[in-house]
């Protein structure tokens, strides 16, 4: 009801759409720049937390998310200002035998030394011992947690024997939830995708299992990178926004396509990058599933300010377009230093939404979700997307940002399509580099894999002549 009182006000006027694109959200955006100033850390308080059993839909048993979190480790950590490491790491003990609930044969089970809580927590554990090769012991100490969730803690740690930075994401296995994480994270190899480095189980005196996932650490996140340059009052370089952007989609490319796998969760915070040479990676698998026709899916998943419109109108067959969306309006927010579509909660995100792009007609609700049928709707004209940003934003820009901001998800820019946009033809420059002269990073050694579908003619716009071997 109050969803339909803000648009029947928004329609007759009484609530102005501005070039300010959240109209009447002023408090919304200062209450975010606040947060954001005073917690800069991973872990984002714009964003609603998902994967609690009370929110599951009716289909939760067939499809399931990430582990549940653990609210008081969170909250703990939380007071702490990240400094201090969960007690569960103080817990862990030595696990003999695998689980029973998994068929990875080659993770081993985990010897934890030492029972201290602050930094300086040793683990040690082994890998190898597959066809043949003689086992390894490797030992981390643990530095600093730089994310909390759902999914539970990441923390810093650093490998003792090569002295090598390293993140282990620490995840809660239970029981009612598949963890397709290790799965997905197993299958994929791509330079703009996070590295799976080995992984393994650990226990506390709860006998509450963990997966370890010791991954590459990459110290920076596009999210951080952004709130930086709000904070300096700057809009962040045109350079950095190309950069990010097309190595978000050629990485969704890869999932989508090769792998075959929707990634349900693209944010700012999930998307790593190299302060020193720009290289993006992303991360956090823990919502991934590789989307069957046919077999339902949970609907309320994906971060809020980047939840697709199908989504909050119920749609269980999705498909990867929801990742598309997403990259829109990380794209916009990148382009404008703030969310593009910051609801309030689920009904008040279809309201900033349709305050962009108007009332969706019966055919756009369809082509979302076939099975939904209250089109009850004020009629509310979309607002021009070169009023959504100022006068010099590069039109390309714009452009790409309509192409994936589309109610039908089938009219959305797929991955490789949008890697071929005209707002990247500066990276595909021979002369390009960064602002400091330095190289880019690696963008145009696609695989055969990779390139699998596309024509010659979008072989030929994505790699340039100068990257042609």
């Amino acid at each position: 009801m109050n969803m339909m009182r803000r648009l029947k006000s928004i329609a007759s006027g009484r609530t102005s759409i501005s070039s300010d694109p959240g109209g009447d959200s002023n408090s919304k955006r200062a209450k975010f720049e606040q947060e954001t100033e005073v917690k800069p850390v991973e872990k984002s308080n714009i964003v609603e937390t998902i994967c609690t059993d009370q929110d599951q839909p009716v289909d939760a048993p067939k499809e399931t998310t990430v582990g549940i979190s653990d609210v008081s480790t969170v909250a703990r950590t939380e007071k702490s200002g990240y400094d201090e490491l969960p007690k569960e790491l103080n817990e862990m003990k030595i696990r003999d035998e695998k689980s029973k609930n998994n068929n990875d044969k080659d993770i081993e089970a985990t010897v934890v030394s030492g029972n201290g809580t602050e930094t300086g927590q040793i683990i040690t554990t082994a890998i190898g011992g597959r066809d043949g090769q003689p086992k390894q012991t490797i030992s981390y100490m643990a530095e600093r947690v730089v994310g909390t969730g759902s999914f539970g803690v990441v923390f810093q740690a650093k490998c003792l024997e090569t002295g090598e930075a390293v993140a282990i994401k620490k995840v809660l296995q239970d029981k009612r939830y598949k963890n397709r994480e290790l799965q997905v994270m197993r299958t994929v190899d791509h330079p703009n995708v996070v590295k799976l480095k080995h992984c393994f189980f650990s226990t506390t005196d709860k006998d509450e299992l963990y997966l370890n996932l010791v991954q590459e650490y990459v110290p920076e996140t596009v999210y951080k990178v952004s709130k930086h340059y709000v904070r300096m009052h700057q809009h962040m370089p045109m350079i950095y926004v190309q950069l990010y952007t097309y190595q978000i989609c050629r990485a969704l490319n890869y999932l989508h396509q090769v792998i075959g796998v929707c990634h349900r969760d693209i944010k700012p915070q999930n998307l790593l990058v190299n302060p020193q040479t720009h290289q993006l990676k992303i991360c956090d698998f823990g919502s991934a599933k590789m989307l069957v026709p046919g077999e339902p899916n949970i609907s309320y998943i994906c971060s809020r300010y980047y939840r697709a419109p199908e989504l909050i109108f119920g749609a269980t067959e999705y498909t990867t377009a929801i990742d598309m969306w997403s990259v829109g309006c990380v794209l916009a927010e990148l382009l404008l230093g703030q969310p593009l579509f910051p609801g309030e909660s689920g009904v008040d995100q279809l309201v900033e939404i349709i305050k962009i792009l108007g009332t969706p007609t019966r055919e756009e609700i369809r082509c979302m979700n076939p099975n939904y049928n209250e089109f009850k709707f004020p009629q509310i004209k979309a607002h021009p997307w070169h009023k959504v940003f100022h006068k010099r934003m590069p039109p390309e820009a714009v452009d790409l940002v309509s192409r994936l901001l589309q109610y039908s998800p089938n009219l959305r820019c797929t991955a490789l399509a949008a890697c071929a946009h005209p707002f990247f033809d500066e990276l595909r420059d021979p002369n390009a580099c960064l602002p400091n002269g330095r190289p880019l990073p690696p963008l145009f050694n696609f695989t055969s894999h990779e390139l699998a579908n596309a024509p010659e003619d979008l072989r030929r716009r994505l790699i340039p002549e100068h990257a042609r071997s």
